[in-house]
C-alpha cells in the first residue's frame, strides 16, 4: 500500500504528463506544417526523443540490460514502440485537420475504454481490476464528458 503523499505526487505527475499531450499534438502539427510532411515531422520527433532519453541514460550512467533480459521480455512488451509511432503519426495528422481538442477528446475516449478492458482482463501482465457497475458508470460519465466538451 502506498502512502497518501506518494499517491498525490504520482497523481500530480500523471496530470502534468497528461497536460503535455495536447501540447505535443499542437507542436507536432506545427512542425508537420512547417516541413510539409507528417512522416518527416514524426521522424524528427523520434530523433529528439532518442537524444533526450540517451542523455538521461548518460547522466544516470545506467548499465544496459543483458541481451538475455531483452530475450526474456514478453513479445508484447515491444508493442509499445509500434503504439507510440502510430500515436505520433496519427496526432500529427489529426490535430491540424479536426483540431487539437477534438483529436485529444477522441484519443482520451479510446484510452479510457482500452484501459478498463486491460484492467478487467489483466491483459499484458496488468493487475486485474474487475469492472464493477460503479466503475462502469464512472467511465460512462468520463466518456460523456469528453463528448460534451467536444461539442461545446
Amino acid at each position: 500500500m502506498m502512502w497518501p503523499y506518494t499517491v498525490l505526487l504520482l497523481s500530480a505527475l500523471a496530470f502534468l504528463v497528461g497536460a503535455l499531450i495536447p501540447i505535443q499534438a499542437a507542436t507536432n502539427a506545427a512542425l508537420s506544417k512547417a516541413i510539409g510532411s507528417v512522416f518527416y515531422a514524426s521522424l524528427v520527433l523520434f530523433g529528439v526523443g532518442f537524444v533526450v532519453v540517451a542523455s538521461f541514460l548518460a547522466i544516470k550512467r545506467l548499465a544496459p540490460p543483458s541481451s538475455a533480459a531483452f530475450h526474456a521480455a514478453p513479445a508484447y512488451g515491444y508493442l509499445g514502440g509500434f503504439v507510440v509511432a502510430t500515436y505520433v503519426l496519427a496526432i500529427t495528422y489529426l490535430a491540424p485537420r479536426i483540431g487539437v481538442g477534438n483529436a485529444i477528446c477522441f484519443i482520451v475516449t479510446g484510452q479510457i475504454v482500452s484501459a478498463v478492458v486491460i484492467d478487467h482482463f489483466g491483459l499484458f501482465g496488468a493487475g486485474v481490476q474487475p469492472m464493477t457497475w460503479q466503475r462502469a458508470v464512472g467511465v460512462l460519465w468520463m466518456v460523456l464528458g469528453l463528448f460534451l466538451a467536444r461539442r461545446a
